[in-house]
């Protein structure tokens, strides 16, 4: 962190108002143009990205602001940062868990969260791996390495509880590669550093050399959905509303069906 010496601040910031006074009277009022807002901070799961970004130009464009600014990472890093006091206007979760601890500590505005996709959880292997493989299959001599996120990560919570759904969770224990992000899973797998993993359908979109071997039963895990909330320190609240409002829109929709989300219609 810089240090700044005290008075030499207050000397700066005195002449500094005087100019601007100065200015301010020489200016014709039409001259004078407000400051540009600052653009909003966007925390989001990593799984989140390239929708995210993509769909940034045209908020921009609508709200006639800078385009968000985004904070990506495994939705539990970002609820600790949160916490900690990060300046974040706008909250994506990967996960209830994570949107739930929050709320509770009454750190989001009242009113604002609400859920807005769904995803699946699938077990992925390397595309040029032969012969099928299902869930049961991952106790295989041939799997040596599972790929899943770690705990501070949605998906690897999701596959932790598929594992226990199919009676694997002691046998499979010492093949798990815990990884910071679900993105990265899905690299280990694309790359041949690990023999399978656990990720979204959605992370499977555009990854070479990577192929879903099987999907999980509904039934096998908790309701996979990202939900949405403006954090209460944000200093642009309705802005942030705005943002979350228009990943509900039509567009957004699309974007999220594209990429291999599910929208949905319901506020939470």
């Amino acid at each position: 962190m810089v240090k700044c010496n005290p008075w030499l601040t207050v000397g700066w910031l005195a002449g500094a108002a005087g100019i601007s006074l100065l200015l301010n009277v020489q200016q014709p009022a039409d001259a004078q143009k407000a400051p540009a807002p600052h653009p909003l901070l966007v925390s989001a799961a990593i799984s989140l990205t390239n929708v995210l970004q993509g769909l940034a130009p045209a908020f921009s464009r609508s709200q006639r602001v800078p385009a968000p600014q985004f904070n990506l990472g495994a939705s539990g890093l970002l609820q600790r940062q949160i916490e900690q006091g990060a300046p974040v206007d706008v909250f994506l979760s990967a996960g209830s868990k994570q949107m739930d601890a929050l709320e509770q500590a009454q750190l989001l505005v009242p009113g604002t969260r609400r859920n807005l996709i769904s995803n699946q959880l699938v077990l992925v292997v390397p595309a040029n791996r032969k012969g099928s493989l299902g869930f049961s299959d991952l106790v295989s001599s041939s799997i040596r390495r599972i790929a899943i996120g770690d705990k501070a990560v949605p998906a690897g919570d999701y596959g932790r509880q598929v594992l226990r759904f199919y009676k694997l969770s002691n046998s499979v224990q010492p093949k798990l590669v815990p990884l910071g992000s679900v993105r990265a899973v899905a690299a280990a797998v694309a790359t041949g550093n690990a023999d399978a993993g656990l990720v979204y359908r959605s992370d499977t979109f555009g990854v070479s050399n990577l192929r879903i071997a099987a999907t999980a039963p509904g039934a096998s895990h908790r309701p996979i959905l990202y939900s949405g909330a403006v954090i209460r320190r944000s200093q642009h609240p309705a802005l942030a509303k705005a943002y979350l409002d228009g990943l509900q829109g039509p567009a957004a929709r699309s974007a999220f069906s594209r990429a291999g989300f599910t929208p949905l219609s319901t506020s939470r």
